[in-house]
């Protein structure tokens, strides 16, 4: 070899990963442990939250809000349509008084 070439350095080996301890292992399943239990709290809070609010909204009578209900009057023509339905007359309720 010439002093222009030089020989390649040796390539260290790869490290290892570092491992991880047991006591490392039960910390990280401990925290992630909380962490569900506090999720899981959140959730339970925000389920009572909306039951409470369907329960006012059916006694509050707006748990069907934007279904109209039909007034005595328009169910008497409904009525009155369908017996009338069939002899050509049942158009008739339709008319302006």
């Amino acid at each position: 070899m010439t002093e222009e070439e030089t020989p390649p350095e040796p390539t260290p080996p790869p490290e290892e990963p570092p491992q991880e301890t047991p006591d490392s292992l039960i910390t990280k399943a401990n925290e992630a442990a909380e962490r569900l239990e506090g999720a899981n709290k959140k959730l339970e809070g925000l389920l009572n939250r909306q039951e409470e609010q369907q329960v006012e909204n059916t006694l509050a009578g707006t748990a069907h809000a934007g279904t109209q209900k039909q007034t005595k009057e328009q169910k008497q023509v409904a009525s009155a349509k369908k017996m009338l339905e069939g002899t050509g007359f049942e158009d008739m309720l339709d008319m302006p008084k």
